[in-house]
C-alpha cells in the first residue's frame, strides 16, 4: 500500500471505508513516516480546542478606518482592462491556488506549541537504584495490556520488547496521571521508560551531554543508571537503565526520534489534510 499522504486526516477521523481503514492500519505497522504523520495529526486534533481565532492586526484596522474618499478619476484603458470580470476571475483563481499551496506547505511543516517538561531525573534514578526497587506500577494507576495496545495505536509506544530481549513487565500512569511509566527486563538488566506530553526543558539538563543516537540528538547522563532523554512530536521520552551502550542505542532506535523529514509534496499533502480536518470540525 502507498503512503497515506492526504488520507492521514481521514484515517484519524475514521472517514475511510472499512477496507481502506484496515489497509491503512496494516501499512502503519511497517511505515515509520506514516505512523509519525498519524501521531502528529492525533496530537494536533487534541490541541485544536485550545487554538483561538486570530484577530486582525490593530494597525490594519486603523488604516482601513482612516481611508479617505478620493474624488472619482478618469480611468485609463489599462485600469478598465483590469476591471474585466474574466481577467479578474482568472487572476483571483491563480492567486488563490498559490495561496492555498503556500498555506498548506506552511501548515504541513508547522509545529504546535507545547508545555516545557522537566522530568524528575533524580527521582527516576533513585527509584531505579533503591535496594528494593519499586515496580513502576506501585506509584500509579496500573495500565492493562489491552490499554497499552490502545496507547500504541494512539502514538504512545508501549512495545512488548525493547533492545531485543528486554520484556515489558509493567506499565502505569504516574505523577498526576500525565506520565506513562513502563518497566522492561531480561531478568538481569532493567530499563524504565517514561513518556509524557510536552517539549523537553533544556535549560536544566545539568550533568547531561548532547549525543547523536539513532540519527537524532538526545541528552545523556552517564553513570549507573544511565539516563537518556529527548522529545519528539510534543512527547518527552526518558530512559533510565543499566544496559550496555549497544542495547541502549537499540532501545532508542525503536522509539520515535524525529529523524524523518518529509519532502515538499508530502508536506503540502499533510498541510491540506490538516486544513481539511479544521474545516470539517468548524
Amino acid at each position: 500500500m502507498p503512503h497515506l499522504g492526504a488520507d492521514v486526516a481521514a484515517y484519524v477521523d475514521g472517514q475511510l471505508s472499512g477496507a481502506a481503514q484496515r489497509d491503512a492500519s496494516a501499512h502503519l505497522e511497517s511505515c515509520e513516516s506514516c505512523e509519525k504523520a498519524v501521531r502528529q495529526q492525533r496530537l494536533l486534533k487534541s490541541r485544536m480546542s485550545t487554538v483561538a481565532t486570530p484577530e486582525p492586526p490593530a494597525a490594519l484596522l486603523a488604516s482601513l478606518a482612516g481611508l479617505a474618499a478620493d474624488p472619482p478619476r478618469r480611468e485609463t484603458w489599462w485600469v478598465r482592462l483590469g476591471r474585466s470580470v474574466p481577467l479578474r476571475a482568472g487572476i483571483v483563481l491563480a492567486s488563490a491556488s498559490l495561496a492555498v499551496v503556500a498555506t498548506a506547505y506552511a501548515v504541513g511543516g508547522s509545529e504546535q506549541s507545547a508545555d516545557a517538561v522537566e522530568p524528575p531525573f533524580n527521582a527516576y534514578a533513585a527509584d531505579f537504584t533503591a535496594p528494593s526497587p519499586p515496580s513502576s506500577t506501585s506509584a500509579g494507576t496500573i495500565i492493562t495490556a489491552a490499554a497499552m495496545d490502545d496507547l500504541n495505536d494512539f502514538g504512545w509506544p508501549c512495545h512488548d520488547t525493547l533492545a531485543g530481549d528486554l520484556h515489558r513487565v509493567s506499565g502505569a500512569y504516574t505523577g498526576d496521571g500525565d506520565t506513562i511509566a513502563l518497566e522492561y527486563t531480561d531478568g538481569t538488566s532493567r530499563l524504565n521508560l517514561f513518556e509524557q506530553t510536552g517539549v523537553l526543558e533544556q535549560a536544566h539538563l545539568d550533568g547531561f551531554r548532547s549525543e547523536k543516537i539513532a540519527g537524532t540528538t538526545v541528552w545523556v547522563r552517564p553513570g549507573t543508571p544511565t539516563v537518556v532523554t529527548w522529545d519528539d512530536d510534543w512527547t518527552v521520552f526518558t530512559i533510565v537503565t543499566d544496559v550496555d551502550r549497544p542495547r541502549l542505542e537499540q532501545a532508542v532506535a525503536q522509539l520515535p526520534t524525529g529523524a524523518y523529514e518529509p519532502g515538499v509534496a508530502e508536506r503540502v499533502g499533510d498541510g491540506l489534510g490538516r486544513m481539511s480536518s479544521w474545516i470539517g470540525a468548524a
